[in-house]
This record gives structure tokens, C-alpha cells and sequence, in this order.
């Protein structure tokens, strides 16, 4: 092969078809006319990437005349409504208009679209491979026979939605008969019962999959009963910093058997798959209470910057609906005053299923650790440990890792620095983490091959950073980010 050929032949390798597509795509985008008349001859598997680079260009006349002629049953926004404007929303629900006022309906084929801030595969069309990932997979039917479902997240933040989700909500309402509103992740933070009650006409209850409550009273779940009794396809919960009772900001006390009352007036939650739970005062010594709700098998269970009491650990191996558990996180939430043999018993009973288990923060000493590694070891199907700012010797530190070695399918690990890397006012001595870590490694090493390491010290106070080694760089680092 002469130079000359090797050329050519490189100059064709990197002018490869796929580059050619994305010259044509672009320059029929940069000319909304010569784009909107191509559209009927646009091969199907051109349309995505068209309508992704239309919709980040804020092209909006491309985009009302692609979506009548979407040529498949699923449409999803997915990473791209970051870009979102109320000028990109109103081209493409006025697409949508134009679709739903086509006399033939069946000579369309889009069915729903999704305006969600999630990743998805491609799953829509048999015939066309690698098209991106806002092309999603059709929900579980909510028994709305509607000529077409728009899927949806809200964000409600002290009775106030953004000007998107205010015009698409109106928008939706005003085609009630052929528009079925589907939102399928909810957040309310601080509570306007008003709009609240408004949000609820529109938006129908049975397809919430995902609720976030934040900054709510007791009393506030109470109102919201009657709606989280129609949940029923809700699959995750979060509560987020409810507080007792609105009595209690005035007494400073509180009412324990109100609590108790309102608490086990919550609904059964029948598809309920992950709880999770952070600064909430009431489940304290309330947990079975709270766990009351569930139906089905729990697979993620997080409790986080609140308060347990014994009874709420000794009722853990005995709830019948977390014996599947997949994720089991406890941060910040102090177990250094309770016996945690309950905790043991769970990991065992959770062993053949249990992935994650994440104890961070929780001020455990080598004890409270004694009475895990038992069932620890055994949770062979665990990929996630983290068991950051505990209190642990070198010598006890080095006794975990012969448990977690045997763990073949861990990927992610992370350890507590020795309690020798500090001095005695518990400055950290950086140099000593640094020499401590290869001899902690070799102990996994000598068992299996580890894929991500670390072992970090307390976070200072000051600046929030802390100390760590990892198994990439092999080296002690100051780092700031939260891990």
C-alpha cells in the first residue's frame, strides 16, 4: 500500500458516515424552513438526535413540527430539561396540540412524553439501535385510557411551582379530555395546603411514584392522608426534616401520645419499595410505628440525622417486610450508646440479599463494630460498605478488613482512619495515615483484588476537609468534597 493510499484510506476512516450525519442534521437545524419541509422525508432513526440538538438550540419552530410527526410511541426529555425554557415548553405542547387535534389519530404514533430529569435507555422502537437515552420505556398503566400521557415531576416549594411547571399545569388542565397529567415524583417542601389541594385536581393521585416531603409539621401528614391513601403505586417516600407538632415550637415539649396518634393514622403504602428518612425527630423510640406502613418487601431503608432509641434497633430483625433489603444506610445518627447485637441480627437475616450497607457518622467504638462482623461476613452479595467516621484502633481496623476480604463482590469500600493518625487533642498526623494504608491494603490484597479503597479521617470543623488514601493514587490527600 502505497503513502498515498494509506492516506485515503485514513481520510475516509475519519469522514465515517456518522460524521456526515451530524453535518446534514446541523445544517438542516441551523434552517428552520429547509428542516420543517424535510421532516416527512427524515429517516426515523435521524429524528432524536435532530430534536436533541433543535432543542438546545432553542429552535422552536423545528420543535412544534417535529412532534406530530414523531415517529415513535415514547418521547422523553430526560437530561435535557436542564435546558428547559417556558419558550422550548410552549413549542412542544403546542406540538402537542397540533397532534391531539388531528382528525385520525391513529396515523400518529407518539403516546406519551416525558418531562423528567432522569437517564433512560432506548426501548421504544424494534427497528432503531443506539438512539439516545431520552427515548424512554412506556410506565405502568395508571388506567387512564387518554389519547395521550404526559409524565412529569413537581416541585412545590412553599406553595410556589417555577413558571414551566405553573404553564404546564394549566396547559393540561384546559385538555383534561384527551391529556392524561402524570407525575410521577412529587416534592413538597413547606407545606400551602391551598395549592396543594389545587396541584391535586389536576395531577392524579394514583401515579405518584416518588414523594419527597421537606420542612412539614406532623399535623401536615395528617392533611395529607386522604391523598397518600390513593398512593398506591408510590415506591419511594422521603421525609425530610418533619417536625413533631406545630404545638411543639410553643411548648417545647412533646406530646408523645399525639405523636403516637398521628403517626399511626399513616396509610398502608401497598408498592413501597425505599423509605427514607432524614432529621425527623418522632421516630425516636416511633420506628416500628413508622415502619407500620409497609406492605410489600422494603429494598432501601435510610435513616439519617436523627435519634434511635433501643426498642427502634431490637424491632429491626423482627419487621417481616425488610427481609429482602438491598440498601441500608444509618448516617449521622448515634449508635455509640446502643446495644447493636439487634443490628447483627438483621445483616444476617438480610445476608442473601443485602448490597449496600453504609453506617457513617455514627460515633460507633470497636464494640458496637464486634457485634456486626459476624453477619457482616456474610453478606457475600455486598458491592457498597462505608463505614466513615467511626472510632476504630489500627489493630481493630485491620480485624474488619479480614472480614470485609472475603467479600468478593465489594467495589466500593470505604474505612475510617485508625485512631493512631490522630494526636491527643485530635489534630490528624497526616504522614502516619500514609504509612498505616499499604499494610491495610495488603490484608484485602491478600484475598481478592480491590477496586475502590479509601480510608479517610474525621472532617474538620473549620474548613469541612479531611485526610485520605485511596487505592488509585496510593497517597495521603486533603480533600474537601463530601465522601
Amino acid at each position: 500500500m502505497t503513502g498515498d493510499d494509506s492516506l485515503k484510506e485514513v481520510t475516509m476512516n475519519f469522514y465515517s458516515p456518522p460524521t456526515l450525519v451530524k453535518l446534514a442534521r446541523q445544517r438542516l437545524v441551523s434552517e428552520e424552513a429547509l428542516a420543517i419541509s424535510a421532516l416527512k422525508d427524515l429517516p426515523n432513526d435521524m429524528f432524536p438526535m435532530m430534536f436533541e440538538e433543535a432543542f438546545l438550540d432553542g429552535k422552536t419552530k423545528i420543535l412544534t413540527a417535529m412532534i406530530p410527526v414523531w415517529p415513535f410511541p415514547y418521547l422523553s426529555i430526560g437530561t435535557l430539561i436542564k435546558n428547559l425554557c417556558l419558550d422550548t415548553l410552549k413549542a412542544v405542547l403546542e406540538g402537542l396540540d397540533i397532534l391531539i387535534s388531528k382528525p385520525v389519530r391513529s396515523r400518529f404514533k407518539l403516546r406519551e412524553i416525558s418531562w423528567r430529569d432522569i437517564d433512560h435507555e432506548f426501548c421504544g422502537s424494534d427497528d432503531v439501535e443506539g438512539l439516545p437515552e431520552f427515548m424512554e420505556q412506556k410506565h405502568p398503566d395508571c388506567g387512564m385510557k387518554k389519547e395521550l400521557k404526559v409524565t412529569t415531576q413537581l416541585q412545590l416549594i412553599e406553595g410556589s411551582l417555577d413558571e414551566c411547571a405553573t404553564y404546564l399545569l394549566q396547559w393540561a388542565q384546559q385538555r383534561k379530555d384527551s391529556i392524561h397529567l402524570c407525575c410521577r415524583k412529587l416534592e413538597i417542601k413547606g407545606l400551602t395546603r391551598t395549592t396543594v389541594i389545587e396541584i391535586f385536581k389536576i395531577v392524579h393521585v394514583d401515579c405518584v411514584q416518588d414523594l419527597e416531603l421537606c420542612c412539614l409539621y406532623l399535623e401536615d401528614l395528617d392533611f395529607l392522608n386522604p391523598y397518600l391513601k390513593q398512593m398506591t403505586n408510590l415506591l419511594t417516600l422521603s421525609l425530610d426534616e418533619i417536625k413533631g407538632t406545630i404545638s411543639m415550637c410553643y411548648s417545647k415539649m412533646l406530646d408523645e401520645e399525639k405523636v403516637i396518634t398521628l403517626i399511626s393514622q399513616l396509610p398502608t403504602l401497598p408498592s413501597l419499595q425505599e423509605f427514607w428518612v432524614n432529621d425527623v425527630p418522632f421516630i425516636e423510640a416511633n420506628l416500628k410505628e413508622c415502619l407500620r406502613c409497609l406492605k410489600k418487601p422494603l429494598k432501601a431503608l435510610c435513616i439519617s440525622n436523627c435519634y434511635l432509641s433501643q426498642s427502634d434497633l431490637d424491632y429491626l430483625p423482627y419487621c417481616l417486610n425488610i427481609f429482602e433489603l438491598k440498601y441500608l444506610y444509618i448516617i449521622g445518627t448515634p449508635l455509640c450508646h446502643l446495644l447493636l447485637e439487634p443490628l447483627g441480627f438483621l445483616l444476617e437475616r438480610v445476608r442473601h440479599t443485602v448490597e449496600c450497607v453504609v453506617l457513617k457518622s455514627c460515633g460507633m467504638g470497636e464494640s458496637q463494630f464486634n457485634a456486626l462482623l459476624p453477619a457482616l461476613s456474610q453478606c457475600f452479595h455486598l458491592t457498597e460498605v462505608n463505614f466513615c467516621d467511626n472510632y476504630l484502633s489500627l489493630l481493630f481496623l485491620k480485624k474488619v478488613l479480614h472480614h470485609t476480604a472475603n467479600l468478593s463482590q465489594l467495589t466500593f469500600e470505604l474505612y475510617p482512619a485508625p485512631l493512631e493518625c490522630y494526636d491527643n487533642r485530635d489534630v490528624i498526623i497526616s504522614h502516619k495515615l500514609e504509612g498505616f494504608c499499604p499494610e491495610l491494603l495488603d490484608i484485602l490484597r491478600a484475598k481478592r483484588q480491590p477496586k475502590e479503597v479509601t480510608f479517610a479521617t474525621t472532617r474538620c470543623s473549620k474548613c469541612g476537609g479531611s485526610y485520605v488514601y485511596d487505592l488509585g493514587t496510593q497517597c495521603c490527600l486533603f480533600k474537601k468534597e463530601q465522601l
